[in-house]
């Protein structure tokens, strides 16, 4: 994908308010200028044009895809996938109950339960990888009997399995300032969940069987007509990708994969700063000992959504945080941080006392909390370039001080940046050239930040190692997701 090429993106469906952003670029955030509702769009997916993005619209659908026409240079491209991330990220966090436009839920702040949260919308990794490879149901939410009696309306299960509050490659858990362990949590939308139950991708049996040569569902090769476009070799898996309408055909929605991560929100915590939810934390029977279900207010911390298209077969990858969770390492070096707040550092605790981005001292047990003898995390933002994130932060600025947004719990929440592929068809960078070529959450790669080849985070690079339970390994299309069937 070249810079001058069209690039295409997908939303997903709902009723909701529109608001026009107006201005340049350099301009300061607007005031939305009109409000009006809108019918529920094609199929399920958004299909404005985004080839303009500071008159894109902020709405309750969430883009199918960019479409991008003639946009040239790196940075230009950048801002538009940044807009793109802002217009996702408003839209999956519109309440998913009611008309209520976002920032207007009944909830401290304006908040409300969200669409990425309802069942109708997105599953819980822990829904679709069943015990014993079980198939798995759309809709069905699974609520262990430990937390039955506790559940409700809005809850949310998070299973304290090693995924729940270890960070990728075991490299290990955050510590919040009140010594409480950050719990992690993966979604995924109806299309990547048809995709695994019609490919029975959700059982290790199922994966192996797949790629032996079933493909789409099918116990044999496809056929090849003429006139057909190939289909993907056999075994090889392919979610599907979101596409602007074309030809008179309707935009789909591509596969979308959330990761979110949590804080416990303690006592004195003001609730109106982070987007909360009621979780059951799920501890499973171990070793003898009982199955436990805890009752916590959870507050959301950081988020990372990534959208396969078809321009982006290597997904956009997204990365949005509390602007609370830690300082930038420039404004530690330049003693900026005295008296500040934050989720993840301790300014007191400055001046070489505290080892920043280092992990816990081992042994970490979720259940034993707060962290033995006080250990608390301290965590410092390594800097993206800047032309990266100068670009990020202004556009922060006018999402921030649009309504819905100004003054309401979601002004406590910034995109990092957005990491997309510039050459998706290059023939040797598999991961297509991300741009930028390194991206980090400081909640979800916590222990690597950076800029170090082959050890610093980049979303793509480190999602182009997935595999099946296929022996030998076999790709999953940029998702881990697969590796978690049983």
């Amino acid at each position: 994908m070249g810079e001058k090429s069209l690039l295409r993106a997908g939303t997903m469906g709902a009723l909701g308010f529109v608001a026009l952003l107006g201005g340049s670029l350099s301009s300061q955030a607007q005031t939305p200028s009109e409000v009006s509702p809108i019918n529920p769009p094609i199929v399920n997916c958004n299909s404005n044009n985004l080839n303009n993005p500071d008159s894109g619209l902020v709405t309750s659908v969430v883009p199918c895809a960019p479409n991008f026409v003639n946009v040239t240079g790196l940075d230009s491209l950048q801002h538009n996938f940044d807009f793109y991330s802002w217009l996702t990220f408003v839209a999956l966090n519109w309440p998913a109950e009611g008309s209520a436009p976002i920032g207007k839920g009944p909830r401290p702040g304006g908040d409300a339960r969200t669409k990425w949260e309802d069942v109708t919308d997105f599953r819980q990794l822990s829904d679709v990888m069943l015990p014993n490879g079980q198939r798995p149901t759309w809709g069905a939410r699974v609520v262990p009997a430990e937390c039955r009696s506790k559940d409700g309306p809005g809850k949310m299960v998070i299973h304290l399995i090693e995924e729940a509050f270890d960070q990728p490659f075991r490299s290990g858990p955050l510590i919040d300032q009140n010594g409480n362990y950050a719990l992690f949590d993966i979604l995924m939308n109806k299309p990547m969940f048809d995709y695994i139950v019609d490919n029975t991708l959700y059982s290790r049996a199922g994966q192996r069987l797949f790629t032996q040569g079933r493909f789409d569902g099918s116990p044999d090769a496809p056929s090849q007509s003429p006139g057909v476009p190939p289909t993907p070799p056999l075994g090889i898996v392919n979610f599907p990708k979101g596409s602007q309408p074309a030809d008179g055909n309707p935009g789909t929605m591509g596969a979308l994969m959330l990761k979110v991560s949590w804080k416990v929100l303690s006592n004195g915590e003001d609730p109106a700063r982070f987007h909360t939810v009621d979780g059951l934390v799920y501890t499973a029977p171990k070793n003898g000992k009982p199955g436990s279900c805890v009752e916590k207010k959870l507050g959301l911390v950081g988020f990372h959504a990534a959208h396969k298209t078809n321009d982006a077969p290597q997904w956009i990858w997204t990365t949005f945080e509390h602007v609370a969770n830690a300082p930038e390492q420039q404004d530690v070096e330049n003693n900026k941080v005295a008296g500040r707040k934050f989720n993840f550092y301790d300014p007191a605790c400055g001046d070489g006392k505290c080892p920043v981005n280092q992990t816990p001292p081992q042994p970490w047990d979720p259940q034993v909390e707060p962290f033995p003898n006080g250990y608390k995390s301290q965590v410092v933002r390594i800097p993206l370039p800047p032309e990266v994130s100068a670009g990020a932060r202004a556009l922060n600025d006018r999402f921030h001080g649009l309504d819905g947004v100004k003054g309401t719990v979601w002004q406590n929440y910034m995109l990092v940046s957005t990491q997309w592929p510039t050459d998706a068809a290059n023939k040797v960078d598999p991961t297509g050239v991300p741009a930028p070529t390194y991206l980090a959450n400081t909640t979800l790669e916590t222990y690597s930040q950076g800029d170090t080849p082959l050890s610093s985070s980049s979303c793509m690079a480190c999602h182009n190692n997935a595999t099946t339970h296929h022996v030998p390994a076999v790709a999953s299309d940029f998702t881990f997701t697969l590796e978690k069937a049983q």
